[in-house]
């Protein structure tokens, strides 16, 4: 059933218990309301002005020119490298922040893993660490270029500078709209539970942008790295 479709049930369903003299607004209208207060990730209403502002953000995304944001400077060991056996990856990562445009800066090769300090977790920190690459770059494929071959149970190791390295199994991946995509929850993780988000693009391109993400979860595990 569609969400126009079930909103219609629930709908029908709200005045049929609570008969036709009540004006309470319908439940499609009241799930309108309902957002998510981004400190306690909990149920928060919101308002039509709220809603408007992040439409308008949607829409404006890429699209304004500011100052870039650099990443913030170094307070210890951090990540150096991501390796992932199944795929044959064995890069280093580098540091990025905000570029031009208010956006998750990328790396400008074919072979450099990008990681945010400002917005995600460094391994061990029992938060989520996000990475991007690029799924092909000026024509040339790009190291993530074959993430969406990533299945469940396959292995991804982030080693950092003191020679440390985490180890995460993978969950799930999965190919999302652009414009659907919940960066915020990406980067904060799920409560209570190491993580590792990979993300590439993917889909069709229009434009010259392509109109889909590969988005690849990991969680925290015992193993090894794999002997070269």
């Amino acid at each position: 059933m569609s969400l126009a479709g079930l909103m219609l049930v629930l709908d029908r369903e709200v005045g049929a218990a609570t008969g036709p003299a009540v004006d309470a607004p319908a439940m499609s209208e009241q799930v309108r309301y309902i957002g998510r207060d981004p400190v306690t990730s909990m149920a928060a209403r919101v308002d039509d002005r709220f809603i408007a502002e992040h439409q308008e953000a949607i829409a404006r995304y890429g699209l304004d020119e500011r100052e870039p944001v650099p990443p913030p400077g170094k307070s210890g060991p951090e990540l150096r490298k991501l390796r992932i056996p199944a795929l044959g990856i064995d890069h280093a990562t580098d540091r990025f922040g905000l570029d031009a445009y208010g956006r998750l800066d990328v790396p400008q090769d074919t072979t450099t893993i990008g990681w945010h300090p400002a917005y995600s977790a460094l391994p061990g920190d029992d938060g989520s660490t996000f990475l991007a690459a690029h799924y092909e770059y000026e024509g040339a494929p790009g190291v993530f270029y074959t993430l969406s071959t990533l299945a469940e149970g396959d292995l991804v190791f982030l080693e950092m500078e003191d020679g440390s390295t985490h180890s995460y199994r993978v969950t799930s991946t999965v190919d999302y709209e652009l414009a659907v995509i919940d960066m915020g929850a990406l980067l904060r993780g799920r409560k209570g539970v190491e993580s590792v988000v990979l993300m590439t693009c993917s889909g069709p391109v229009v434009d010259g942008n392509y109109q889909w993400r590969t988005v690849v979860l990991a969680e925290r595990v015992d193993a090894a790295l794999p002997a070269h």
